[in-house]
């Protein structure tokens, strides 16, 4: 059972917004976020219940195959970079991942100690470290010079995820096909959990934004569920975690985002066009303007093109599945 003395903590880390990185965003859109992550949660989680493979078999694919399908979709869209020049200058760095793992994607973009970008790729050998190659290079053709500012950092994901799903979508006409949609299912699972793991966070956050306190008589005037001392649990292991809940809203806005931006792509290949001129705005304009560029207002689009696009991400995961059981 949390104390009383660490819920008054985690009432002081929200009133000196030391919990949201001293920012205010998250407790000024907790709503939203509560909202859009329980949305997707339930949306998810009866597509995925019903994906039915014990592991993730895909086919070998080497590094140099994988740089020459990236370098491939970077030069169809006049993305100016080379990946055989990041190699060459030790920017990228290629690193062998155990293979008794499960499926995992990692892959990191950093400046090292003397203040030189670097990315790493942990590779699987086949078709997931292209997928992460292309999302590390977004990610270091849109990092400015200097450190990223917020409205940067909070949507950077949500670019670099839009892209890598762009990437998959021109696989399926590959011989690749099959793995791209293990892949994008595995992304499904990905994100599902993602927005469970938030769940008793936000509602926590939640509650103190609604009551300015985060008392059990104050959970019990919003909430009728009786989950009070779990939602202390789970916050208790996530702040012990040191978890962040910025960077875990980075990705709570950034899956649907990125479903968005590969649903609209489908659609339209041109707009590709908006997410490069996207790319370039998440550096210097609002967090409001930027997603204006994309046609996600968030006053009046954001919330039903969001739902479009979920309904039309899962209806083709369903008809995969279907067509292999």
């Amino acid at each position: 059972m949390v104390s009383q003395e660490r819920i008054k903590d985690y009432k002081d880390w929200f009133e000196n917004l030391s919990f949201f990185s001293y920012d205010p965003f998250i407790l000024d859109e907790i709503e939203n976020l509560w909202n859009l992550s329980n949305y997707i949660y339930y949306k998810y989680v009866e597509v995925i219940k019903n994906i039915k493979f014990e592991k993730y078999d895909f086919s070998y694919v080497s590094l140099e195959e994988n740089i020459s399908l990236v370098q491939q979709f970077l030069d169809k869209y006049h993305m100016n970079i080379s990946i055989k020049e990041l190699i060459e200058s030790g920017i990228l760095i290629f690193k062998k991942i155990d293979k008794n793992a499960s499926i995992t994607r990692v892959g990191t973009s950093y400046y090292d100690k003397d203040k030189k970008r670097i990315i790493e790729i942990y590779l699987n050998d086949n078709i997931t470290d292209g997928c992460v190659l292309i999302h590390e290079v977004m990610h270091y053709l849109n990092q400015p010079e200097s450190r990223r500012n917020f409205v940067s950092d909070l949507l950077t994901e949500s670019l670099s995820y839009g892209i890598e799903f762009v990437y998959c979508e021109k696989l399926k006409n590959t011989v690749y096909h099959n793995d791209v949609e293990m892949f994008m299912k595995f992304m499904a699972r990905m994100i599902c959990k993602l927005m469970d793991k938030v769940y008793y966070i936000y509602k926590l956050i939640l509650l103190y934004k609604k009551e300015k306190n985060i008392s059990l008589e104050a959970y019990n005037k919003i909430f009728k569920d009786n989950n009070y001392e779990k939602m202390l649990d789970f916050f208790e292991q996530y702040a012990t975690e040191k978890k962040l809940i910025i960077e875990d809203t980075w990705n709570v806005l950034g899956y649907p985002i990125a479903i968005y931006i590969l649903e609209t792509y489908k659609n339209d290949n041109d707009f590709i066009n908006k997410l490069m001129e996207y790319s370039k705005a998440i550096n210097e304009k609002s967090y409001q303007e930027c997603l204006d560029i994309i046609g996600l207002n968030i006053e009046t689009e954001f919330t039903d093109k969001i739902k479009l696009s979920t309904a039309s991400f899962l209806d083709t995961l369903t008809k995969q599945t279907s067509k292999k059981l």
